[in-house]
This record gives structure tokens, sequence and C-alpha cells, in this order.
């Protein structure tokens, strides 16, 4: 799928999804399954960016509609990836930039923090600067 189409998705997406969490509704799980489709991840790693086991996200993906904590946590990871595309123009590229090891992160890998909501928070911050232009 490509970059532009993703970004456009996805903030479609993150849209329609805060949509539901405002309400106090849950996130229909399709929609989970549509990312992983358009970011090219397993369920492994997906399980990995949502903190939980693999074994967690099959049985919410069988579900009708995500969990509360599931749902917000994916809100998280989709404005995480919105964000990563547009910095970096495109998907591949910022899946690499994920994979890297950066002295920021003390040698870490950016996506090795995404385990956590403060992780997260830590990789967007840093996507952000780098949009901006402010290189760590």
């Amino acid at each position: 799928m490509g970059a532009e189409l993703l970004i456009l998705q996805k903030q479609t997406i993150y849209e329609l999804l805060s949509g539901f969490l405002y309400k106090g509704e849950q996130v229909p799980a399709s929609s989970l399954k549509t990312f992983i489709d358009s970011i090219e991840t397993s369920q492994n790693t997906a399980s990995k960016l949502l903190g939980v086991s693999t074994r967690t996200l099959q049985r919410e993906l069988n579900q009708d509609h995500l969990s509360k904590d599931i749902s917000d946590r994916f809100l998280q990871v989709i404005d995480l990836y919105k964000e990563g595309v547009e910095a970096f123009f495109d998907l591949e590229t910022f899946k690499n930039w994920l994979e890297t090891g950066k002295s920021i992160f003390h040698g870490k890998k950016p996506f090795e923090l995404m385990h956590s909501i403060t992780g997260i928070q830590q990789v967007k911050e840093e996507i952000i600067r780098t949009k901006m232009g402010i290189l760590s």
C-alpha cells in the first residue's frame, strides 16, 4: 500500500476511532485487522506494539470490538505511525527507522521502546523533532 494512501487511511482511521473512544464505545476489531494489514506486519509484531501477548491479540481480533485498553493503545500506535510516515515519507523508511538503534535511546531501537505508553510517547517526540529538522 502506498505511503500517501496509508497517511490518508490512518488519518481517517484515527479520526474515526477517536470518535468511538470519545463516546465511550469500543473500537471494532476489524479496524485493527485493517491496520495490521496496511502496515504489512505480523500479529506477533502487532502484539508487541499493543503491549499484549500474541494470544491476547488473537482473542481480541476474534471479538466484534476491542477492549477499551487495547482500543486506547491502538489509537496511540496509529497516531505514532501517522507521524512516522509523514516524517519519513514512506512506510518502509519509517519501519527501517524503527528497527535501527538510536543514540537518543541509548542505542536501543525505537521499536523496542514501544512496549509501553511512555516509550510510545518518547518515540513520537523524536519523530516530531525529526519532522521539525531537529536531529538528535
